[in-house]
C-alpha cells in the first residue's frame, strides 16, 4: 500500500502487534498466583468416600464413638477433612449423645470437629426425663479437651422448657456449661 508516497510493509507490524499482545499475556500470566501451599500441593481433594461409616472402640476394646456422613472428602495441603451431612453419636450408655449438622470439618489430627449449618445436639432422656438438645449454626467440638463451645446463638430445649442465648462453652472434664449474652429463658415443670 503506498499512502504520499510512503510505502507501508503490514506484514512486520502485524508481527510486532502480534508479539507485543504475547508479552502482554505472558506478563498477566505469570502475575497470577496459584493456590498452593507451602508443600506444594493445591487444595484439591485426594480422595472422596460416600456413605462413609466409622466405629471407635475405647481400650477395652467397645464402640466407644460412630461417624456416619453421606460424603466424605480428604485435602492433602492441610490434612482436612470436610464431611457432607455427618452424624457424630457418642456410644456411652450411660451419656448417649448425638450431633448433626449439613457440614463438618475435621481437623489433621482428628481432635477438633467444627459442625455447621443447622447444627443439632441431642441427648437421650433418662430416668423419666425427656431428650435434651441444642440447636445452633455452629458447635466447635474438641474432642482432646472434651469440651465444646459455639460462639452463635444457640436454643437448649428439654420437654417444652427452652433457654437461648448468644453463645455457649461446655467442659466434660468439670461438668461446667456456660450460657454467654442475652439469656433467656422458660421452664415448665415435669409432671
Amino acid at each position: 500500500m503506498t499512502v504520499h508516497g510512503f510505502h507501508v510493509n503490514w506484514t512486520p507490524l502485524a508481527l510486532a502487534l502480534l508479539l507485543a499482545l504475547l508479552a502482554a499475556w505472558l506478563n498477566q500470566v505469570s502475575q497470577t498466583e496459584a493456590v498452593v501451599d507451602n508443600a506444594g500441593f493445591t487444595h484439591d481433594p485426594d480422595f472422596i468416600m460416600t456413605r462413609f461409616d466409622a466405629l471407635a472402640f475405647d481400650a477395652r476394646g467397645r464402640p466407644h464413638q460412630r461417624l456416619t456422613a453421606d460424603k466424605l472428602t480428604h485435602y492433602m495441603d492441610d490434612d482436612t477433612t470436610v464431611l457432607e451431612r455427618p452424624v457424630m453419636r457418642q456410644l456411652d450408655p450411660e451419656q448417649p449423645v448425638s450431633v448433626q449438622s449439613r457440614r463438618a470439618l475435621i481437623s489433621s489430627d482428628g481432635q477438633q470437629i467444627h459442625f455447621m449449618d443447622d447444627v443439632r445436639l441431642a441427648r437421650v432422656g433418662r430416668g423419666g426425663q425427656p431428650e435434651a438438645t441444642l440447636e445452633t449454626a455452629y458447635l466447635h467440638v474438641s474432642a482432646d479437651r472434651r469440651s465444646m463451645r459455639s460462639d452463635r446463638p444457640v436454643v437448649f430445649r428439654q420437654g417444652r422448657s427452652s433457654i437461648t442465648a448468644d453463645g455457649f462453652s461446655a467442659d466434660d472434664r468439670a461438668r461446667q456449661v456456660s450460657l454467654n449474652g442475652n439469656v433467656r429463658g422458660t421452664y415448665e415443670a415435669l409432671r
